[in-house]
């Protein structure tokens, strides 16, 4: 079975592979998956940890230069700056993790995967990090910065927030189908939780999920009829 320690690395490896292809797009993180044995990257904390990052990668790097001295994200080595993503985004959203494990793991794989100045680096910028929260100068995000989040429209041929996605397609309007546009943004239920009414998310919680992006439609109308 694999540990979080293991999943930490793989996430890694997943995150480099696509910052060095410059697309983290679900068909990039698919083709790194295939390099390994069948089922290998459906581990939860896997997914949590790529899909995390990803969603929240504008405001990570962002907190990251605030606490790195003037060390752009560019100029940080690949290795690096991920390893960087993993542990700040575990350190704000995983609630289970203490700091100072998600702390030590950064530097323990930055001394297998980085330089030999990897180690000493990564624990300067996470220590602020880990100060800055505990002195409540820095939070998480809630949820509702979710609707901030812009995409190119198709339609309108600009960057759209969600929030206006969602309130067209509630308003039955042309982008109905939001889903097409965003659900490459988010995993599968941060973007039900932000598109669903509480009462029908809840009951597509104890539905059993399902294999495939195609049948996440079905499996809302299911949710609704169940209430």
């Amino acid at each position: 079975m694999a540990t979080r320690r293991n999943m930490r690395e793989r996430a890694l490896q997943a995150l480099f592979f696509m910052d060095l292809q410059r697309d983290e797009s679900p068909r990039n993180l698919a083709l790194f998956c295939k390099s390994f044995s069948p089922g290998s990257c459906d581990e939860p904390f896997f997914s949590q940890l790529v899909n995390g990052v990803l969603q929240r990668r504008k405001y990570i790097d962002g907190l990251i230069e605030r606490f790195s001295n003037n060390w752009r994200m560019h100029r940080m080595s690949g290795v690096d700056r991920n390893i960087l993503r993993l542990a700040v985004y575990e350190m704000l959203f995983c609630t289970d993790i203490p700091y100072k494990v998600s702390i030590n793991e950064a530097i323990d794989i930055a001394k297998c995967y980085g330089t030999g100045e990897s180690g000493a680096f990564i624990n300067g910028i996470l220590d602020a990090v880990n100060t800055a929260l505990k002195e409540r100068k820095i939070s998480p995000p809630t949820d509702e910065g979710i609707d901030a989040l812009e995409t190119r429209c198709p339609r309108l041929g600009g960057p759209v927030p969600f929030r206006y996605c969602r309130s067209a397609a509630e308003n039955e309007g042309p982008c109905w189908k939001i889903l097409d546009c965003w659900w490459e943004r988010f995993d599968v239920k941060t973007f039900l939780k932000a598109r669903l009414e509480p009462a029908t998310f809840e009951a597509l919680q104890r539905q059993k999920p399902p294999s495939k992006i195609a049948g996440i439609l079905e499996l809302i109308e299911k949710a609704k009829g169940s209430q």
